[in-house]
């Protein structure tokens, strides 16, 4: 069973930054969480009469599958981590499947998709796994699927909690982050009047925007193409990946967000308050909270896509030449996607990024086990973010007028948690575990030196008073 022993040792392998070693029961338990957080969520959407994740699976699975981008990047994911043997068999019954499913679609004269192949391969590379298969070949196959489906799940998920955030929030604060967004210069106006005069930049953005999830895959490719031989590495991207997508859509439900294409442009017939994006800013006076369409997801703030192009910048820059390239080509063409089609403000993608950064300093180098710095650097990641929300929501116009201060303001605070973030990703592997001594901070230190300093004072004045004493007492008993 999974109990209060197996919690412990779990709890003392990452304090001691051991690789952590999962026993039946542990695997037992994490699927059996992951399945309750889908069924809380599908119960949610059922009484909000809302499609949950398992009605949407089960479309994908024999109806008209959607969202191919997250199908593909699961089946490149589990190919990836399968046994090299394994691999070219699972491709081809995949493309089998397909090519069979979108045959009968062309013969009834419907649209072509991708996504019921690779599912049912991905179930069918489980089953035959733990029916046919033994030992550690059996457990990464197992792991492979299981990691493709994973992903798939919790797009489905994530797309549920996304209808959600219009339900829970009739009203937007898009008027609060553009009129703060003013101090960074207004990049979504900037970026997206030259992106929409391009069909070049348009085409290329609205590609590394959609295949966002494939990116991932390629940068897991390069992390656990070995995995079925050596094992999965202790950190790795899809972790951090599939965080950030767990997390970043609570904070929708107490900033929820538009975007300037929703709100002053025309991407949703008569949804938008002014239709002036990109050609020039929205009049705004005093800043509210105003009710917008519900059928708009409340998914700005942070901007995830910008969340995870820096994860993928951060897990491409730990690997070759190739990776690096990638990974920071990867980031560049998303900002400009996020802006440039109007999806974000500036700020979303400050935001986001912070985000991902003190994330990863919670996961990265887990070799050094947790620490008081690794905590402290996560404390300021949360308080830096929690301090960007909160300055665009009550700051606003005090961000607008005081013009390149407030942009730099804002940048600054992302290039401390940026380095707060190196302190950890580049630390030399001294750092002292929460089992340690805790280090003192830097009130205690300075107490420490106080306390230095009078003791130092009552000895020398200790001394000087031994010193006079005999002379005195010679003076007074000399006869004059």
């Amino acid at each position: 069973m999974f109990g209060g022993t197996t919690l412990r040792s779990l709890g003392t392998q990452m304090r001691q930054g051991r690789r952590i070693e999962f026993t039946r029961g542990a695997w037992i338990a994490a699927i059996g969480f992951l399945f309750t957080f889908a069924l809380i969520s599908n119960a949610i959407a059922v009484a909000n009469d809302i499609t949950g994740p398992f009605e949407l699976l089960a479309t994908d699975f024999v109806g008209r599958a959607q969202i191919g981008e997250i199908k593909i990047a699961g089946l490149l994911l589990a190919l990836v981590c399968l046994p090299s043997r394994l691999r070219l068999p699972v491709i081809g019954v995949a493309a089998a499947i397909e090519l069979l499913w979108n045959a009968q679609r062309l013969f009834a004269g419907n649209e072509l998709t991708v996504g019921n192949g690779i599912l049912f391969t991905l179930v069918g590379t489980a089953a035959y796994a733990a029916w046919r298969l033994r030992g550690p070949e059996q457990a990464s196959t197992l792991k492979a699927a299981g990691l493709g489906l994973l992903l798939i799940v919790m797009g489905r998920v994530g797309d549920v909690w996304l209808v959600l955030s219009s339900r829970a929030n009739p009203s937007v604060l898009d008027e609060f982050v553009e009129m703060a967004d003013r101090a960074l210069g207004s990049p979504a106006w900037a970026v997206g009047s030259v992106v929409s005069e391009s069909p070049i930049l348009t085409e290329i953005f609205s590609k590394v925007y959609v295949y966002l999830p494939v990116g991932a895959a390629i940068i897991a490719f390069f992390q656990l193409r070995n995995s079925a031989r050596d094992g999965f590495p202790r950190h790795h991207i899809i972790r951090t990946f599939l965080l950030i997508g767990m997390i970043g859509p609570l904070v929708y439900f107490v900033f929820p967000v538009v975007g300037p294409t929703y709100a002053f442009g025309h991407e949703l017939a008569g949804a938008g308050w002014q239709d002036v994006w990109p050609l020039h800013l929205p009049i705004i006076g005093d800043p509210e909270s105003a009710p917008f369409a519900q059928a708009v997801a409340r998914n700005c703030m942070p901007s995830l896509h910008t969340a995870w192009a820096t994860c993928i910048l951060i897990h491409g820059w730990r690997g070759s030449t190739v990776s690096k390239i990638f990974g920071t080509l990867w980031l560049v063409c998303t900002t400009g996607a996020t802006l440039g089609f109007g999806f974000h403000y500036g700020i979303d993608i400050l935001a986001g990024i912070i985000f991902t950064l003190t994330l990863e300093a919670a996961l990265t180098r887990p070799e050094l086990g947790w620490s008081w710095h690794r905590a402290g650097v996560i404390a300021f990641g949360a308080t830096a973010f929690s301090g960007v929300l909160l300055s665009t929501r009550f700051l606003s116009v005090e961000l607008a007028v005081s013009g390149a201060v407030g942009g730099l303001a804002l940048l600054g605070v992302v290039l401390a948690v940026a380095i707060a973030f190196l302190t950890v990703e580049l630390h030399p592997g001294d750092q002292l575990a929460f089992d340690g001594p805790r280090p003192p901070t830097v009130g205690q230190k300075t107490a420490e030196a106080l306390r230095e300093v009078v003791g130092s004072a009552r000895r020398w004045t200790a001394d000087t008073v031994a010193m006079i004493t005999p002379e005195s007492k010679k003076t007074e008993s000399t006869k004059l």
